[in-house]
């Protein structure tokens, strides 16, 4: 007669089988570990490419944020080479490592989304606050806030914060009596450009506005990228979870398996017999 005893059938099929959960949870890792790296490499774009930006902010929050997308991009590449590893051994205390894991970057993840869209709505404020005199009053003192500055003004195609008059009340104009405006501000720049303040060489507008807008899409960016990042999580915690518990299953009907043979030598003849002699 067949056996159709729930361990067996457990231990020998069902919905959701020990290979078709392995082939599942590869796959979920493969699309982590890719957006692991993209997060990653976002991260470190954001600090190396945007790093004019912190230096204007007075709020480090655009700052963490930043770190906060390299630190969780590196903890998601290795949670997915951690969790290839727990697959291929099969081990569920390294499954369990892995979700802990998995839990923990949905965590960092929504708290730099959170950031990121938190902080979007107060950069209006910050800047009209504080960008005119991080503009005019580091500037030709402090390197850092010089080249930001310099950078800003080259690539957006402004001068000052508000306008150009910004720079007519700083330190800087008083130490450079010939010069209206900094050499960056002009349409084509060249030394001492900058004593022509004419709106044919220099523009009008100043880089606020223009600044925010940049501003306000990229942590647009990293908002949406951060939160799509944790979102993925569930997926993977369900799937770990499916495969940890056909584990489980699996190891149980084993362990019936290997039960049955002694069973079956001790009854004979229709008598049970003792193994002792």
């Amino acid at each position: 007669m067949q056996d159709t005893s729930p361990d067996k059938q457990g231990g020998r099929g069902g919905a959701c089988g020990l290979t078709a959960c392995k082939y599942l949870l590869c796959f979920y890792n493969f699309i982590f570990l890719l957006s692991g790296c993209l997060v990653c490499g976002l991260g470190v774009w954001t600090v190396l490419e945007k790093g004019l930006f912190i230096q204007l902010l007075t709020v480090l929050t655009y700052e963490v944020t930043s770190w906060l997308m390299v630190c969780t991009g590196g903890v998601a590449v290795l949670t997915a080479l951690l969790g290839y590893t727990a697959i291929g051994l099969e081990n569920k205390g390294l499954l369990a490592l892995y979700t802990v894991l998995l839990v923990l970057v949905f965590m960092f993840e929504s708290i730099t989304g959170l950031l990121a869209y938190v902080y979007q709505e107060q950069i209006s404020k910050d800047l009209n606050q504080h960008l005119a005199s991080a503009f005019i009053q580091g500037y030709g003192e402090d390197k850092g806030i010089t080249n930001s500055v310099d950078r800003i003004q080259k690539e957006y195609s402004c001068c000052g914060a508000n306008s150009f008059t910004d720079w007519s009340e700083s330190d800087w104009a008083l130490q450079n009596p010939g010069q209206r405006v900094p050499d960056s501000c002009c349409k084509t720049e060249s030394p001492g450009c900058g004593a022509r303040d004419h709106p044919s060489n220099i523009p009008y507008t100043g880089c606020k506005h223009r600044f925010s807008e940049e501003l306000s899409e990229h942590l647009l960016l990293l908002g949406v990228v951060s939160l799509g990042l944790a979102l993925l999580q569930i997926f993977g915690v369900i799937l770990t979870s499916c495969l940890f518990s056909r584990l489980s299953k699996d190891e149980k009907y084993k362990a019936v398996e290997v039960q049955e043979p002694d069973l079956n030598s001790r009854y004979r003849n229709g008598y049970w017999t003792s193994n002792h002699r």
